[in-house]
């Protein structure tokens, strides 16, 4: 595990499997990195019951994205895939947090249809809290604020992050897990690699991006009000207007 220079990391998106931070929040993670802020990502799982790719392939894949995202690290927890359960995998992720001392922390909206996706908001939904608690050792961390990201199942955003700057990488981002939205001579096909997959990433963040007035935009949820020092519209900066909705 390599940790930024600093103590901790600003963004920590946590991604029941290898490609679901780049596939739902990779736009979020790219317009942080652009403002100067460190990110990572936490895999719970290392992907291996996935329909196509095997585990090298994947393995390469996920290190180009990282590579793309330009995060600080990159860790995997190594539970199952498909037995995410909150529970007794929960001391994984408090040590993740306290390691890596997020200040905010990406992860899936709960209600989902794929099992592991629901299991593992459970897992840092807890975590999150139990993290800032004294034990083992490790000094306590809780991040300032947890952000949830869609995933399959739609929600009314909080706020709409300006991902139209970072939007080409975003796409590239994408792009890079051939083994999953690109249908092979050998591969079966999935919902993920018959061209509609790709297509409905671009189309959400077009729609969500309207609602807020911008060309693209990534949706997040959070529990209870955001604070905000002062209304962000009445800057005395015009060209700052639209500031917070690139910044977590």
């Amino acid at each position: 595990m390599r940790l930024p220079e600093r103590d901790g990391v600003d963004v920590l998106a946590f991604a029941p499997h290898p490609d679901d931070a780049e596939f739902f929040c990779g736009g979020t993670l790219l317009a942080a990195q652009a403002n100067g802020q460190s990110t990572a990502i936490v895999d719970m799982t290392d992907g291996e019951l996935s329909t196509n790719g095997d585990r090298e392939r994947r393995d390469c894949e996920r290190t180009a994205a990282a590579e793309l995202l330009g995060l600080s690290t990159r860790v995997s927890l190594g539970l199952p895939d498909g037995g995410l359960r909150d529970g007794d995998q929960r001391a994984a992720v408090v040590d993740a947090l306290r390691e890596l001392a997020p200040r905010v922390v990406l992860a899936p909206y709960g209600d989902d249809r794929h099992p592991d996706h629901a299991a593992a908001a459970q897992l840092v939904r807890a975590a999150c809290f139990l993290a800032g608690l004294r034990g083992n050792g490790a000094p306590p961390h809780r991040p300032a604020r947890v952000y949830w990201y869609m995933l399959h199942k739609q929600f009314d955003p909080s706020v709409v992050i300006d991902v139209t700057e970072v939007w080409e990488r975003r796409r590239e981002l994408a792009l890079v897990f051939e083994s999953q939205v690109e249908l092979g001579p050998d591969d079966v096909p999935t919902a993920l690699n018959d061209g509609r997959f790709i297509a409905m990433l671009e189309a959400r963040a077009v729609c969500f991006g309207a609602m807020a007035g911008v060309s693209y935009g990534e949706p997040l949820y959070v529990d209870g009000p955001l604070l905000l020092r002062g209304l962000p519209e009445c800057g005395p900066d015009p060209g700052a207007r639209n500031a917070h909705k690139t910044t977590l």
